[in-house]
């Protein structure tokens, strides 16, 4: 087949995170280490037997002995936590900001998630089922210049896996061109909170592929995607103070308040089209839902 350069991928692009979970976590429940520098490198080495017999010159056929696989890459985030998974060390390790290095035998098993782009021009996820990190965690302290953390992980076989996917599943799949969407989840749309009481507001997104968390801001600020305004009063609407969080595995957002809600207000919610999953695509139409607080 001729080759074409639509066939060609060059580095990881637009679609390129490493998430390290506990062994068996699903991507949802990963954090993502942050950025690599020079990409990564995957190496999948075997060892054959080669069969012979004292009446033939040639080799006779050959069985597989081994195989040993191993992911590299640099992270440019040098955070204690990096620090930790990249010396092999469990999360208890780290408490308060401080990490403690030395005299742990444990060899802590992690699973391994990679996305980049595939030739499809969509995205190729590695999904590496049973991993230790094996590297010596070398990172420079350079000045004005970027604190680099080597990883390189160890592939182990994962026996409790279905055969021929003991070690790495990897995925291609089509552009993603679906829009994510969202609803308030509690209260829902049009319902109520109680009065005298923080009760945190909910929002569900539907979406096959990863939300850029980068995009979930809230606030009044240009950049800001999410707010709760509260319009009792049209004439002096304002943003309602609170913080949101995010669950990636069940893909809820969730609204706290800083204060408790106040009996009668009403309020309104917004979700701009800045909100957009990691592939691209935005919501189709900014999201307004409205809700109240008990008299």
């Amino acid at each position: 087949m001729a080759p074409t350069a639509g066939n060609i991928v060059v580095g990881m692009q637009t679609v390129n995170t490493v998430k390290v979970g506990v062994y068996g976590a699903a991507e949802g429940a990963c954090a993502e280490l942050g950025f690599t520098e020079g990409g990564l490198e995957v190496t999948n080495a075997r060892e054959y037997f080669e069969k012979k017999a004292d009446q033939y010159i040639g080799t006779l056929g050959v069985v597989k002995t081994s195989e040993r696989a191993t992911v590299k890459f640099s992270i440019a985030e040098a955070t204690l936590d990096n620090m930790r998974l990249a010396w092999d060390y469990p999360a208890a390790a780290l408490a308060a900001s401080v990490l403690t290095i030395g005299g742990n035998p444990t060899a802590t098993e992690l699973t391994l998630f990679i996305n980049s782009n595939s030739p499809s021009g969509g995205t190729r996820k590695y999904e590496f089922l049973k991993v230790i990190c094996i590297s010596a965690g070398t990172h420079g302290i350079k000045k004005d210049d970027k604190t680099m953390i080597e990883f390189e992980f160890l592939v182990m076989q994962d026996t409790s896996a279905a055969a021929n996917e003991q070690m790495c599943i990897i995925t291609d799949s089509g552009v993603d061109i679906t829009a994510p969407t969202i609803a308030m989840t509690a209260p829902a749309d049009g319902a109520t909170v109680a009065k005298d009481a923080r009760t945190v507001v909910t929002l569900t997104i539907t979406e096959a592929g990863i939300i850029d968390e980068n995009t979930l801001v809230y606030g009044a600020d240009d950049g800001a995607t999410i707010m709760i305004l509260n319009d009792t009063v049209r004439a002096t609407t304002v943003l309602v103070a609170g913080v949101i969080t995010y669950d990636a595995a069940t893909k809820v957002i969730t609204f706290t308040p800083d204060a408790n809600w106040t009996g009668s207000d009403t309020l309104q919610l917004i979700v701009t089209t800045g909100l957009s999953d990691q592939a691209g695509n935005h919501l189709a139409t900014t999201f307004i839902g409205q809700f109240a607080v008990a008299a």
